[in-house]
This record gives C-alpha cells, sequence and structure tokens, in this order.
C-alpha cells in the first residue's frame, strides 16, 4: 500500500449521530507517509464527546498509546501505525455532527 499523501481526507462524516448509536468509531486509519492530522468537528445538540485511539495491528486498541482528546483545528502527532476516531453522544442526540480528518507532513 502506498503512503498516504499530506492533505488527504483520511475519514468524514455528517450525519448527525444519535444516542443509540453512539459510540461513532471511524475504521481504523493507516498512518504510513504523514505525521500530524487536522481534526475538523462540529456538534449541536446533546453532548459529544470525541477521543482518539491507537494500535500497532489495526485491529484492537492499544492503551499504551495515549493520545489525549484532539481539538479541532488544531494538529496532532500520529504516534501509532493506526489510528481510530471516536464520538460518544450522550445527554440528547446531535442535530448537527460533521466531522473532517485530513493528513499533514
Amino acid at each position: 500500500m502506498a503512503p498516504t499523501p499530506p492533505g488527504y481526507t483520511l475519514w468524514e462524516w455528517t450525519t448527525p449521530l444519535t444516542q443509540a448509536a453512539s459510540p461513532l468509531q471511524s475504521p481504523w486509519i493507516d498512518t504510513a507517509g504523514y505525521t500530524q492530522v487536522v481534526p475538523f468537528f462540529i456538534f449541536a445538540g446533546g453532548t459529544s464527546t470525541v477521543a482518539l485511539q491507537g494500535a500497532f495491528d489495526g485491529a484492537t486498541a492499544d492503551a499504551d498509546f495515549g493520545y489525549s482528546a484532539p481539538t479541532s483545528g488544531t494538529a496532532f502527532t500520529v504516534l501509532s501505525p493506526y489510528i481510530r476516531f471516536q464520538v460518544t453522544q450522550t445527554v440528547a442526540d446531535a442535530t448537527k455532527t460533521k466531522i473532517v480528518l485530513k493528513s499533514r507532513s
């Protein structure tokens, strides 16, 4: 598999998240070819909590990768061979859920 170029859209989501469909998880994303990710996300309605997980194998989250919760518009450094973005919706259903993850060199 060829490395992912900088500026590539890694994952996007635009459907409002319900409590019943929570948590929303991206697929495991291969981090070959870039060292940072720039996330964009905006939520309206209820309470949405974001988290980031890392893995060596792209199948099982590894707790040793201690990612902090990402901040929209702020690049974070990828430390693991794979990452997965997660949103948990609590209190009430969201009326807006928009997420875009882009690679950055």
